[in-house]
């Protein structure tokens, strides 16, 4: 179970999963792993797999650099925070309501 960032640095406490990023560690030979980093860290810190196979942090600085497949699983994002939007941008274009009177035609 998550309890905190993964962020040696961090720790932050895991209150909401509407905060920060999820990634699951998923190995065939054993039992699937989720990993969060704040939303503090988010921006700052990249997840990703060392040689040995250990779940670990670097700069986003880094992220240029391509991560090979590793032969014994595989970790991916799997949820991260949407931009929220103010509510007259969640309404499709052209099924807007306006009503501010009894006689609508």
């Amino acid at each position: 179970m998550v309890s905190c960032c993964v962020n040696p640095a961090c720790r932050a406490e895991l209150k909401l999963f509407n905060t920060g990023e999820l990634y699951v560690y998923e190995r065939p030979t054993a039992d699937t792993e989720f990993f969060w980093v704040c939303s503090a860290c988010g921006p700052e810190v990249n997840v990703h797999l060392d040689p040995r196979g250990r779940v670990s942090v670097r700069p986003r600085s880094d992220i240029n650099r391509a991560q090979p497949p590793h032969p014994d699983g595989h970790l991916r994002l799997v949820a991260r925070p949407m931009k929220r939007l103010p509510w007259h941008h969640t309404i499709p274009y052209g099924e807007r309501a306006y009503s501010f009177g009894f006689g609508i035609d």
